[in-house]
């Protein structure tokens, strides 16, 4: 397992585009749960990478997911009143990172929803709130378009900013020291 495993990865959808996420996810050790709102389109052979396949309603994810500091939310529906439901249930739990599927005007037309019921949004929302997700990597294919989404994730959980390594001052990777105590000792012939 690598670093990732404490992290989990929820992927609300059960469309084309969330199984390339569910995917690459997994291959960087991303622990994923996916929550269809469909229930024939949220099962485990759709998803066969993902830990776990959840059926459930847009008003009831809190109750069908157990949310923490270390569970990073892509919201994938491509359907505004059950983005909105979702978003509104993410905001009140302690995900660090929520991606929103979708042009920018979407989600303006989602703050605007919001505005019109009276509902205030947290003072952290828009640090949590990633929309449209993704690095921009050029992709228009869903697995394109996966890559994208993984690696801001990725970029996010280790608390980097996108850049090119060429950029990058220093070494490329954090630097562990060796435990004396634990190091092996042995020497090549």
């Amino acid at each position: 397992m690598g670093i990732y495993n404490s992290f989990r990865l929820v992927g609300f959808g059960s469309g084309p585009d969330v199984g390339p996420v569910v995917d690459l996810a997994k291959r960087v050790d991303f622990r994923v749960t996916v929550v269809g709102f469909r229930g024939a389109q949220a099962t485990s052979e759709a998803f066969p990478a993902a830990d776990e396949v959840l059926a459930s309603s847009p008003a009831n994810v809190e109750s069908a997911v157990a949310f923490d500091p270390d569970t990073y939310a892509v919201v994938m529906t491509h359907n505004f009143v059950d983005d909105r439901l979702v978003l509104e249930a993410l905001l009140d739990t302690p995900v660090p990172y929520i991606g929103l599927m979708g042009p920018t005007e979407r989600f303006e037309e989602l703050l605007d929803a919001f505005a019109d019921e009276g509902v205030t949004l947290p003072e952290d929302a828009f640090e949590r709130i990633h929309t449209p997700i993704g690095l921009d990597l050029g992709g228009d294919s869903p697995y394109r378009i996966a890559y994208s989404i993984v690696g801001e994730l990725l970029t996010v959980a280790n608390d980097r900013t996108p850049q090119h390594l060429s950029e990058r001052e220093g070494p490329i990777h954090d630097r562990t020291t060796a435990d004396p105590e634990t190091a092996d000792r042995t020497t090549p012939e």
